[in-house]
């Protein structure tokens, strides 16, 4: 049993001097030692239709889920990390169609332009979109899904940000 033990300390002293645990942070972002807090500007809905909630709510939505999953604190503006963006499209569209009746699912599509600078490590900059949809029947009118479903697209997008900027993905 100490053997294992010392192996073990062996291997972790050994991959923490070679670098592998110079960014790790227990909560599993890759994120480095040097960046300390973030910032998160408007994101501006620039879609051809605006669903008058969505901006805020993706904004509040990106801040929380970095104040919750980082070590990072939030900054009014000029943090270490700097996020940023536009929602570019909200768009309805038919997805699958009924041969009796015309159209049986339809497709929400939200799509977010980001814009990511790190001041204190510049080759981790991007300008990207971010885009994901949902499917809805077609017999239920938008405006009795569009909270509910807008809600879940914009989770996911801002876990793809998420992941983009504190994994490295």
């Amino acid at each position: 049993m100490n053997w294992n033990k010392w192996i073990l300390s062996s291997a972790l002293i050994l991959l923490s001097g070679c670098g592998f645990f110079k960014h790790y942070d227990p909560r599993g972002t890759n994120i480095p030692e040097d960046v300390q807090s973030f910032s998160v500007d408007f994101f501006n809905n620039e879609a051809q239709i605006i669903n008058p909630q969505l901006s805020l709510n993706f904004t509040e939505k990106v801040k929380t889920k970095f104040q919750s999953e980082t070590r990072l604190t939030l900054k009014g503006s000029n943090g270490d990390y700097k996020i940023g963006g536009t929602i570019k499209d909200y768009r309805i569209e038919p997805a699958t169609r009924n041969t009796n009746s015309g159209t049986a699912q339809n497709q929400l599509t939200i799509t977010v332009k980001v814009f990511f600078e790190c001041p204190l490590h510049s080759e981790k900059n991007f300008t990207r979109d971010f885009s994901f949809f949902r499917t809805f029947d077609a017999n239920q009118p938008f405006s009795s899904v569009e909270n509910t479903i807008s809600s879940e697209i914009s989770d996911n997008i801002v876990q793809q940000i998420f992941a983009a900027i504190a994994l490295d993905w």
